[in-house]
């Protein structure tokens, strides 16, 4: 095993190739172990094989560097080389390698409360499916890692990110998680999972045996392109920021080809002890070298505590050139803390083995809560073919703001719903008013219906408002934030509302 080497000198971060790491597996699937979080075992359980796919869980394990970042610059250097490393990877590809898409989408768990993946799975599982491409979730933090050992110690004994920094040489402050640490406390450093991102990504597009899709069958196909994808606060977006610039394949191809961040974005901690960044630094307007596109939540788009934080600090104007293409989407009128996007948070009893909270959620969408998963799929469709075509994805007009950091809030229309934004039926045809509430860290959407006599002055008849949301729809196609095969689920549900009532 190789020593890891502190620098008391910081060293610059060169752009040369990712080591690929180990892989061990298939890890078995039977009754007795299997995957957290598996597709069969989710609050709403997943068919797979009802769509030619197969799902894997392997180990990957390699070394990885630890890196300083708040007071550096623009890009981060190395405190700590060569720290070792195991996580896990959880592979959905199709069966047959002749109906995979030359698409591999990565996804970053989201680990608060507990591992699932909402961002890309949740929303997009059906759109992946039918357009044959792979997807992958992947672990990268210790309190994640703590939990999947009380699942299944024996499964997961090998993972890990071990503090490699001595000691004496630790920082002492806030871990990636929040809480305070000492110095003696830190066993664990969770940036270590950064480079495993980069080497994850290598590995599904490199045609080597231990490349769960490559060498899967003899006629396996590796990935072409990989998005890194995810609403894992702000883990995805300081990647992007601060490392993918020298994350490559060859020393000059990336290993990933762009990104699809959802929720909250900015810079976070890169690694233990490392200072938060300020909403207001120039650093959290995210600018890669490969295509980029935010979607956020109307309740992402202000202050109220740590999740959502000042989204709106980190605009920048839209960009088609090389280097920065980047695009953000605001969707109006879009909620945080839904019961329907639980579906693929893993069941009560996995959930009970995990953390002790074995919960079952009710999953149902209630009346109004806007169902924003179909602009994810459209944007993540548009983002596929920027990087295949280099054909840009559409843009839209932000949220409409007033007031200055930290007291700005939303410019609002005659029902109260914000203006601007990614639009749709809900706040263009509305039967409700989006507002929202200030919580110990978070805003806490309310959703308010419209009195029966409003209904009936906005919607004389039924057909009235079917139009009007018939034509929303043909809008929403036209700009480019639905695709038509959703297009007849959002006309459905007009057809059966009781508006007027």
């Amino acid at each position: 095993m190789r020593q890891p080497v502190y620098y008391e000198e910081l060293k610059e971060i060169e752009k040369l190739p990712v080591a690929l790491p180990k892989v061990a597996g298939p890890l078995p699937n039977t009754d007795e172990s299997y995957p957290f979080n598996a597709a069969n075992r989710q609050q709403k359980p997943f068919d797979l094989a009802k769509y030619g796919y197969v799902e894997e869980e392997y180990l990957i394990s390699g070394y990885a560097n630890v890196y300083e970042y708040h007071d550096v610059g623009l890009y981060p250097k190395i405190r700590c080389q060569d720290g070792s490393y195991c996580t896990r990877i959880l592979v959905r590809r199709p069966r047959d390698p002749h109906k995979q898409s030359d698409f591999a989408i990565l996804e970053i768990f989201n680990y608060a409360g507990a591992e699932r993946a909402f961002a890309g799975w949740g929303y997009c599982a059906e759109y992946i499916l039918s357009r044959g491409d792979v997807w992958v979730g992947i672990t990268i933090r210790q309190n994640a890692v703590d939990n999947l050992k009380k699942f299944d110690a024996v499964r997961y004994a090998a993972l890990g990110f071990p503090n490699p920094v001595p000691l004496d040489k630790r920082k002492q402050g806030r871990t990636l998680t929040g809480e305070m640490e000492t110095k003696e406390s830190g066993e664990f450093e969770s940036g270590l999972a950064y480079d495993a991102m980069s080497q994850a990504a290598a590995l599904l597009k490199s045609k080597t045996l231990q490349n769960p899709l490559y060498g899967s069958s003899i006629s396996g196909k590796a990935a072409r392109y990989v998005i890194g994808m995810g609403a894992s606060g702000c883990d995805l977006s300081l990647y992007a920021a601060a490392l993918q610039p020298f994350a490559t394949i060859d020393g000059k191809n990336p290993c990933f080809d762009g990104f699809h961040i959802h929720m909250t974005g900015y810079p976070g901690c890169i690694s233990n002890g490392e200072t938060c960044f300020e909403a207001n630094d120039d650093r959290c307007k995210i600018m890669t070298n490969v295509p980029l596109v935010w979607t956020q939540t109307m309740g992402d788009m202000r202050g109220g505590g740590i999740h959502p934080s000042y989204s709106y600090m980190y605009r920048w104007p839209d960009s088609d050139l090389p280097g920065r293409q980047h695009r953000q989407y605001e969707i109006a009128g879009a909620a945080l803390g839904m019961d329907w996007d639980m579906a693929v948070c893993p069941c009560a009893e996995d959930l009970q083995k995990y953390n002790g909270e074995g919960k079952e959620y009710p999953l149902e969408r209630h009346f109004g809560e806007i169902p924003f998963h179909y602009v994810i799929r459209a944007v993540l469709d548009h983002l596929k073919k920027w990087i295949r075509y280099g054909i840009p994805a559409p843009k839209s007009a932000y949220i409409e703001m007033e007031g200055e950091y930290p007291d700005a809030d939303f410019v609002l229309d005659e029902h109260g719903n914000p203006k601007g934004g990614v639009r749709s039926p809900y706040v263009d045809v509305p039967v409700c008013t989006y507002t929202w509430k200030d919580e110990p860290g978070a805003v806490r959407n309310i959703i308010t219906p419209f009195s029966a006599e409003k209904l009936r002055t906005l919607y004389p008849t039924h057909d009235v408002y079917l139009r009007k949301v018939v034509k929303s729809v043909m809008e929403m196609i036209q700009n480019g934030f639905l695709l038509p095969e959703d297009a007849s689920e959002i006309i459905m549900e007009a057809m059966d509302a009781a508006v007027p009532e």
